[in-house]
């Protein structure tokens, strides 16, 4: 639960960082600065529940591990087909970015140890 946890406070955190993006700096502002900046959230959404789900994890060892690798491409995945079409798609390329990046980012964790 810490894991998902970790991925909706970062999901608010970077829709309100992409707000103040907006407001101070509108005329450098664009379509593509949108994607982008869900597009790294997605990352860090990624490496923060991870990390904070192998923390509070009881047993830290590989099926731990794996079920958080997958739990976090399952949540990649909603965000990318389903959540994607909330408010008629007119978020839709953030929310993909942001669902696209935190899938692929929790891979970089599959090869290694449970530290």
């Amino acid at each position: 639960m810490t894991a998902v946890g970790a991925i909706i406070i970062v999901f608010v955190a970077v829709s309100l960082f992409d707000i103040l993006i907006a407001v101070l700096y509108a005329r450098f502002y664009s379509p593509a600065a949108f994607v982008v900046t869900f597009g790294v959230g997605g990352i860090f959404a990624a490496v923060l529940s991870y990390q904070y789900g192998i923390d509070s994890a009881a047993e830290k060892d590989e099926n731990s591990r794996w079920s958080l690798i997958i739990l976090l491409i399952v949540i990649g995945l909603l965000f990318f087909f389903f959540l994607a079409k909330v408010e008629g798609g007119e978020y839709e390329a953030a929310f993909k970015a942001y669902g696209a990046t935190l899938a692929l980012g929790s891979l970089l964790f599959a090869k290694g140890k449970v530290e």
